[in-house]
């Protein structure tokens, strides 16, 4: 796998008047997460994104993907994979019908060499479900999870520490992700 080119820079969209004071409010209480608000202007903005997110990841990391059908959190998980594995071809799909897609790293040339990550759908499961499937306390604590639909997880499943990450549609072509 070889390097890909550098990630372009997501562009930053001007405040909408409802957010304009957001930038100077006071950071929430330590007990309510924080909140940041991204236009994101079609799939090359969304796989900006997550290129940025995976640079950033570690051993451990959730990130739970919320959002409609056809929001991007395939086009993000696509950013995030192929950044992490330093390979802009790489293949990466929707896990609807696999439930789980596994990328795992036997050549050393991830971005953590040896760390796999996981892209979950669970979409078509019911809630609690994946448990059966997949080996969660062990994903959770020794790969990278990039989870759509994490609304299927049950609270006791859900790691107190993650991401979560919501996509939203306001026209074709453009998304926000918060």
């Amino acid at each position: 796998r070889s390097r890909p080119p550098p990630v372009p820079p997501l562009r930053a969209a001007p405040p909408s008047p409802a957010r304009a004071g957001a930038a100077h409010a006071a950071s929430p209480p330590p007990d309510e997460p924080h909140r940041i608000s991204l236009a994101l202007h079609g799939p090359e903005d969304t796989i900006a994104l997550g290129a940025k997110l995976a640079s950033l990841a570690r051993q451990g990391d959730v990130v739970l993907l919320h959002g409609d059908y056809g929001a991007g959190k395939t086009c993000l998980a696509r950013g995030f994979v192929r950044c992490w594995y330093s390979d802009p071809t790489e293949q990466v799909t929707s896990p609807s019908y696999l439930i789980d897609n596994v990328y795992d790293d036997p050549d050393g040339v991830a971005m953590l060499p040896g760390v796999t990550v996981h892209h979950m759908d669970l979409w078509r499961l019911p809630e609690g479900k994946i448990n059966q499937l997949v080996d969660l306390p062990h994903v959770f604590e020794h790969c990278v999870s990039l989870i759509e639909w994490p609304e299927r997880l049950t609270p006791d499943l859900t790691p107190a520490a993650h991401l979560a990450l919501r996509l939203d549609i306001f026209h074709a072509g453009a998304a926000a992700v918060d």
